[in-house]
């Protein structure tokens, strides 16, 4: 799989929802109904997030849905990257995206199926399953390739 644009991590994050609570005194702030965010092309929309800062700066946000679901454009023009998982764990920093429990990635007719998949956008790498659990086994689908010049 290919990931997300290399520009996106410089994005500002925006964050709409039904309601907004911010507490200053542990740095949360807490968005509930209908919440999307965008960070340049990965757009998630879930049901709940909490976004956890310290010092003025973003370290995670933690996401909940049925399911959450993102999508995100690659470099180079490829087809768009998609996600769902009942919870999704983001720390802009490393630019580290976690999904769990019923975790599904795909890109065009590929696609990874775990408990628990890890997609980290600057170092292009995607770590799927636990070791620690055996509940869950990995399921990836890879479709075949047209030939060039030959119709899908």
């Amino acid at each position: 799989m290919t990931f997300g644009l290399s520009s996106d991590a410089k994005q500002p994050i925006y964050i709409e929802a039904d309601t907004a609570t911010y507490d200053e005194a542990t740095g949360q702030t807490v968005y509930v109904g209908h919440v999307r965010s965008t960070q340049g092309s990965l757009i998630v929309d879930s049901d709940k997030m909490i976004v956890y800062q310290k010092g003025g700066k973003t370290e995670k946000v933690v996401a909940w849905g049925n399911p959450v679901r993102l999508k995100q454009t690659p470099d180079g023009g490829k087809e768009d990257i998609h996600g769902t998982g009942q919870r999704a764990e983001y720390f802009p920093e490393t630019g580290i995206l976690i999904l769990y429990d019923k975790a599904v990635v795909w890109q065009g007719g590929d696609s990874t199926e775990s408990d628990r998949i890890e997609y980290d956008s600057h170092k292009n790498f995607v770590k799927a399953g636990d070791p620690q659990s055996n509940k869950s086994r990995v399921r990836v689908k890879l479709a075949p390739k047209a030939e060039a010049g030959k119709p899908k």
